[in-house]
């Protein structure tokens, strides 16, 4: 392996598009239109179109920037063109958290719904845990192993036939909903939206089912697209279509199977209202629906879907986690060996290390991986914070660079994609932000170990443009914990509330800007990567100073 030999561009706009849109649609689609219309009733529907909205803001933000500088692991590597070393491993080192934790998630949900069919049952044991989840078996963490293992090892033949993979995998996952959807509107009633009226709980309801329903938090998976930028074919057209379009797809899917979820429900089922509607089963609410319907055929597929959800998106974590570590490598926390790709262009080293750690978290949290999701979710939306900052210091610093793809009204846009950050941070709850200050502070211990060793990292670290990011940190934290969400005391009334986060993040907005790098130096890393021409050529991963 070589350290500069450069990824190729084999991802077309389909390949990368579908990247996307396999992060989004995973195992949760199957009970996201119940915890959704737990929250609002039918007025659900109204949940998945405003949620895509808000996040195809931060998606364009990102689009610009990623366009301009399409680099191998964007999440943690773009802001350090904007802000230097140290913000990068900052991010870099928070997002690697969250994905680091994604495909083991994704593992066991996998094996959950296979351990359904009792032939299957060996997979796991009853759990002494306090909190009453089945435990992985011996055998079951040996299966959950070879998954994960399986993950790496289709990923290691390159990203072309990843995405190959990758995009028959989610055609599958995007017709089976589809099928499911159209056969729930053949039965569609207005029935159960007469028993209780379209928005039961009026706007408020529709806010939790993106909040607390979870609604939010399933597009967050387009944020794949964003970390094989760096390997697409014309990035200046594949990538903005990707972000924007994989979470326009998913958005009109999400709604589509919402409506036939809340036309199929049953009206004696809502005796004690939408909140009082049960799971459905061990194999989901689509299922019982599709049962009670008389289609046991189509449950079966429900139960298909199950499994490849998990897996499709399993796949694309292991593939981003790996590009991010070695963005993560790029900015210093890292040993620079992880930056080495195969003769495949995969950067095989950072895989094998996240097939580690991914491994050990099978062993630490074998009956309470649940746990796991506070760091997936909390993580992957506070390191997305920097993406506003970094697209408008960007037309700043280097006004002069080419941009194959111009968000207009960037200055409106991008702090209204900042807002749409902080609320997501806060909506993720109390309970969540603290536990995420352990690996933080676990990657000040790391950074420090690393700058013991080479001095010459610390000094590189442009510390001028970090400090913000401690007390921004600081004030999310005190935000949630006056907050309605996760365990928060629930001081700030509803609205209040999310107009102090709006207030908080336009002042952390600016802060945040005015502590770019000065303009000489953030060209000075920019132009460590070739523009991007019409036909452009291989890309070249910047090396930091």
């Amino acid at each position: 392996m070589d350290e500069s030999h450069a990824p190729a561009r084999s991802v077309g706009t389909l390949g990368l598009t579908f990247v996307a849109v396999g992060g989004v649609v995973g195992s949760g689609v199957l009970f996201a239109p119940l915890f959704a219309a737990q929250q609002a009733g039918p007025a659900a529907i109204l949940a998945w179109p405003i949620a895509g909205l808000m996040l195809v803001t931060v998606a364009l933000v990102f689009a610009e920037v990623s366009a301009m500088l399409p680099v191998v692991g964007g999440l943690g590597l773009l802001p350090t063109f904007s802000h230097g070393q140290g913000v990068g491993v900052a991010t870099g080192w928070v997002a690697w958290v969250g994905y680091v934790t994604a495909a083991p998630i994704e593992t066991q949900a996998m094996l959950e719904y296979v351990s359904n069919d009792a032939s299957f049952g060996w997979l796991f044991v009853a759990s002494t845990s306090s909190n009453g989840q089945s435990a992985l078996s011996l055998p079951g963490i040996a299966a959950a192993a070879v998954v994960l293992a399986l993950f790496t090892a289709l990923n290691a033949f390159g990203v072309a036939i990843f995405t190959r993979v990758n995009t028959t995998l989610t055609w599958i996952k995007l017709l089976i909903p589809i099928v499911i959807a159209v056969a729930l509107l053949t039965r569609f009633s207005t029935e159960p939206i007469r028993e209780t009226g379209f928005a039961p709980e009026g706007m408020t309801g529709v806010l939790a089912a993106i909040t607390t329903g979870g609604v939010v938090f399933a597009f967050l998976g387009f944020r794949h697209a964003l970390d094989l930028a760096g390997e697409a074919r014309r990035p200046q057209r594949t990538i903005p279509v990707a972000l924007v379009g994989g979470i326009l797809i998913c958005a009109v899917l999400f709604t589509v199977l919402q409506l036939g979820f809340i036309g199929a429900v049953a009206p004696d089922d809502l005796d004690r209202g939408w909140a009082g509607l049960g799971q459905g089963g061990a194999n989901g609410p689509l299922a019982a629906l599709l049962t009670g319907l008389g289609m046991a055929a189509l449950a079966k597929l429900v139960v298909a879907d199950a499994v490849l959800g998990p897996f499709g998106a399993g796949l694309v974590s292991t593939a981003s986690t790996g590009r991010l570590a070695v963005a993560v490598a790029h900015t210093g926390l890292f040993p620079r060996t992880m930056t080495a790709l195969s003769r495949h262009g995969v950067p095989m080293r950072a895989m094998v290390l996240n097939l580690a750690v991914g491994m050990a978290l099978l062993l630490a949290f074998r009956d309470g991986w649940s746990e796991l999701l506070s760091f997936n979710s909390g993580a992957i939306v506070l390191s997305m914070c920097m993406g506003p900052i970094t697209v408008v210091a960007l037309r700043r610093q280097v006004p002069e660079r080419r941009r194959p793809f111009r968000v207009p009204a960037l200055p409106v846009l991008a702090r209204v994609a900042f807002i749409v950050v902080g609320l997501i941070i806060y909506w993720t709850g109390w309970d969540t932000m603290i536990k995420l200050t352990i690996p933080i502070a676990a990657g000040a211990v790391v950074l420090g170990c690393r700058i013991a060793r080479d001095p010459t990292l610390g000094r590189s670290l442009s510390l001028p443009s970090v400090l913000w990011l401690g007390p921004y940190y600081v004030g999310l934290l005190a935000l949630t914990f006056a907050g309605r969400f996760g365990g928060g005391r629930e001081w700030l009334p509803n609205g209040v509330d999310m107009v102090a986060v709006a207030v908080f993040s336009l002042a952390f907005f600016e802060w945040g800007v005015r502590s770019a790098l000065p303009a000489a130096q953030a060209a000075a890393a920019v132009a460590g990567v070739p523009e991007v021409r019409a036909d452009p050529g291989p890309a070249v991963a910047p090396r930091q100073s």
